[in-house]
């Protein structure tokens, strides 16, 4: 049977193209693999007997298997053929996308530039067929791609076909034969084969592409109507692939789940035969769960299937020489957690409570990863490992503790200064206000820290109380925004003022960035107006935008230069 089943499949592998043979050779590697893995399966069987028998594990060879090898070699002439065949129909359809891009380029120039009718209808036509002869390009390219050369062309025959002097016999053709290819449009939803619907559909935008303009009022209508089911078709092709490839990826996800039940397996501690036994049988289950579900998408498939195959020869290469390996592993993890201990107990002596703390989640990770030192060691090891760790976490909160006890009376400090600041009345000279009003952030300053769970709220009051009262000083908008401003970054106190003062640049400059890109953005617009009135209200209006985003740029690059003062001051 194994014979018979190489026989077809190297067949279908020194075929010269054998993309479309994949699905009938996956059905052959399919049958193939199941022969396999019986044979594996009666061999394990026996081999556990000869143990059980009294035979050593490592006295026992594991068996060539029939045809095995040279299932291995078709298998993979097959793969690399079609790999081969795939990177060729992608390079063309990438060729193909440039080609067309190409194209519209030629044909925006033609539109914007050409203003003889002869001349221009001599280059559409070549630009068409040039078109017409490029070959398939990347699926999700295709619809953006055919939406813009489409409008291209609609635009051109209508800012420059419509305007020759066509026969209203023409016109009235055009529009029935566009009406017809809507129709045929329209058979394409009930097709089944997708293939079928891309491959009909490009050759139908293709002839509509190529069918001369109609009458205005006739073509607002009969654009929508083609537009809605090309739309419509898409959605369903979108679709279609949408659905496989959500299938695909659920396979995916199942065999990913083997995967990780496989790996829990491996991972588990075994100390006795009886143990093994249950394993394997256990990991033979999941070869068979692992047959009966489909395919993957490509990239993912192999990747997920040589990693559950990793996982399955780990696990018998670790059943061979498990006994071996046990005591040497054991040994290894004891003297790597001692060396931890000696560490962890070093760090834990310091009172820099955030450095430490790091150190300490470090080195708690590297033990975590280092798995079991075994049952005689492993929880003499953890107690030794826990205890200045616990120490270091208690003295650390102690500390804290401290220190927001002393810091309440900063608290009380900071309210009563909010409360008189609430109350305060802003003088009516603006200058004379906004010397009370520092006066009032440096008095909030120099107060000193609050316990760490109020700080936020406290400076959030403050903050608020502060804005009201220099929003209501009477001066000029620009000026306010600058004393504004200023009050901010006097706001910014204690230990983090300076780190303030950098997240405070930093979007400041991110804010830059962005409304430097508008800017660009509204300039490039411009060049779309090269021929309009200096009236038009569609020109004036990137104008304003443009004079708008001037000004925030600069007031906030003048923000900037009062923070770079703000920070030389510290």
């Amino acid at each position: 049977m194994k014979a018979e089943l190489i026989q077809k499949l190297e067949e279908l592998a020194k075929q010269e193209v054998v993309l479309p043979l994949e699905e009938e050779f996956n059905e052959l590697v399919d049958e193939f693999e199941k022969l396999q893995s019986e044979e594996e399966r009666n061999w394990e069987l026996k081999k556990l007997e000869r143990i059980e028998g009294g035979e050593k594990p490592e006295a026992i060879e594991k068996p060539v298997f029939e045809l095995f090898e040279e299932y291995k070699a078709i298998k993979t002439l097959f793969r690399e053929k079609k790999n081969a065949e795939i990177r060729a129909i992608k390079e063309t359809e990438k060729k193909n996308l440039e080609q067309k891009r190409t194209l519209i380029a030629g044909l925006k120039d033609l539109i914007q530039n050409e203003e003889n009718i002869g001349r221009a209808i001599n280059r559409f036509k070549d630009i068409r067929e040039s078109w017409n002869e490029v070959g398939p390009i990347p699926r999700d390219k295709r619809q953006d791609i055919q939406k813009e050369y489409s409008a291209l062309v609609d635009t051109f025959q209508y800012n420059i076909n419509i305007y020759k002097d066509i026969k209203d016999h023409d016109l009235s053709r055009n529009l029935d034969l566009k009406k017809g290819i809507i129709e045929e449009l329209k058979g394409l939803l009930e097709m089944t084969q997708i293939r079928d619907v891309e491959k009909n559909l490009n050759a139908l935008q293709d002839k509509w592409n190529s069918i001369g303009g109609t009458r205005q009022e006739d073509w607002e209508v009969v654009k929508e109507e083609y537009w809605n089911i090309v739309n419509s078709i898409y959605d369903k092709i979108r679709a279609f692939y949408e659905e496989r490839k959500s299938k695909q990826a659920e396979n995916i996800v199942l065999k990913k789940e083997i995967i990780v039940k496989a790996q829990e397996i491996l991972g588990r501690e075994r100390s006795e035969h009886k143990h093994w036994k249950k394993s394997t049988d256990q990991i033979l289950a999941l070869q068979e769960d692992w047959k009966k579900i489909g395919y993957g998408p490509k990239e993912e498939n192999d990747t997920v299937w040589e990693e559950f195959r990793g996982v399955c020869n780990q696990f018998f290469d670790q059943k061979k020489a498990f006994y071996d390996v046990r005591k040497e592993e054991f040994s290894g993890v004891k003297e790597a957690k001692e060396k931890l201990i000696e560490e962890v107990t070093a760090v834990c002596e310091s009172t820099d409570w955030g450095a430490a703390t790091k150190q300490i989640v470090a080195i708690q990770k590297k033990w975590k990863n280092l798995g079991s030192a075994g049952p005689k060691h492993e929880n003499k090891l953890w107690k030794q490992f826990r205890a200045p760790i616990d120490k270091f976490f208690e003295a650390k909160d102690s500390s804290f503790k401290e220190k927001d006890e002393a810091n309440a009376a900063n608290l009380e400090a900071k309210k009563a200064l909010i409360a008189d600041l609430e109350k305060y009345t802003p003088n009516k000279d603006a200058k004379k206000a906004i010397e009370e009003l520092q006066e009032f952030s440096k008095k909030f300053k120099e107060i000193g820290n609050v316990p760490f769970k109020e700080k936020d709220g406290i400076y959030k009051a403050y903050k608020a109380a502060l804005d009201e009262k220099y929003s209501a000083l009477d001066m000029d908008k620009k000026e306010k925004n600058k004393v504004m401003f200023q009050a901010k970054l006097d706001s910014f106190s204690g230990d983090r003022r300076g780190d303030m003062l950098d997240k405070e640049s930093s979007f400041i400059r991110k804010k830059i960035g962005n409304l430097t890109n508008d800017l660009s953005k509204y300039e490039t617009n411009l060049s779309f107006f090269a021929n309009a009135d200096s009236s038009n209200p569609l020109l004036k209006n990137v104008h304003d935008n443009i004079e708008k985003t001037k000004k925030e740029i600069d007031g906030l690059k003048e923000q900037l230069a009062m923070i770079r003062k703000a920070a030389k001051s510290e």
